[in-house]
């Protein structure tokens, strides 16, 4: 009896040690991990909306819900205390196979998509990651030979999808014979929650704003991003 008090003990006491470091590990990188967390999030923002770096971003959160989540969106000026507005930025939130999926989407004055960044998933590896994955144009030989194109850069073929696009183009299809968003092969799930995370996010910011809904018009880059999709 003896001896089985004092293992619970000590796995008490490791158990309380343990729990303590981690406490302190947590409170000691929390702020700087925060931090970087909104660095990355404006840094995001500049690039969804392909912006100046040096354009000026104003919070406003609105009383409205999307997707079970308070809608917030940023106006983007040139420059802080400038007039002149760029666009807007919005984060979509979407519940993928095995995460909430994060993006942060540009919108221009015309309710159109500038560009999207997905900033935080855990889907499957090489499956639903793929909506992260940028669909290389080099082959191994080219690789081998030192011919390979820098590549550094380019953008996801999945997200690209998204510029130029305003709601009424924003659906999930699975061949490149319509038009939508192609769906990334054998990951439908992420590819709606991307998808339908924007179109919710985007329908409420131009109700919010003002701005007439796009017409879901795609220009020539589309096509590319369309077809490197197919072939992910």
């Amino acid at each position: 009896m003896g001896n089985f008090l004092r293992l619970v003990g000590a796995l008490a006491f490791i158990a309380l040690v343990a729990s303590f470091g981690l406490s302190a590990i947590y409170g000691a990188t929390h702020e700087i991990t925060e931090t970087y967390k909104q660095a990355e999030e404006a840094q995001a923002r500049i690039e969804a909306l392909a912006c100046d770096p040096d354009a000026f971003f104003v919070e406003t959160v609105t009383d409205s819900l999307v997707g079970g989540q308070p809608f917030s969106y940023y106006t983007a000026y040139a420059s802080e205390g400038s007039d002149d507005v760029l666009g807007y930025s919005f984060t979509a939130y979407g519940k993928g196979y095995s995460s909430t999926i994060v993006t942060i989407v540009g919108v221009d004055l015309a309710g159109i998509i500038c560009g999207v960044k997905i900033t935080d998933q855990k889907e499957t590896p090489g499956l639903g990651s793929k909506i992260q994955e940028v669909a290389s144009q080099n082959t191994i030989w080219a690789v081998m030979a030192g011919n390979a194109v820098d590549e550094s850069g380019v953008k996801p073929w999945f997200q690209k999808q998204f510029e130029m696009l305003g709601v009424d183009g924003l659906r999930v299809v699975k061949s490149t014979t319509d038009e939508g968003i192609l769906a990334v092969t054998g990951a439908t799930i992420s590819s709606d929650a991307v998808t339908e995370s924007v179109s919710e996010g985007l329908a409420m910011l131009l109700s919010v704003v003002g701005v007439e809904e796009g017409d879901g018009s795609r220009d020539a880059d589309g096509g590319t991003a369309r077809e490197l999709g197919e072939g992910a």
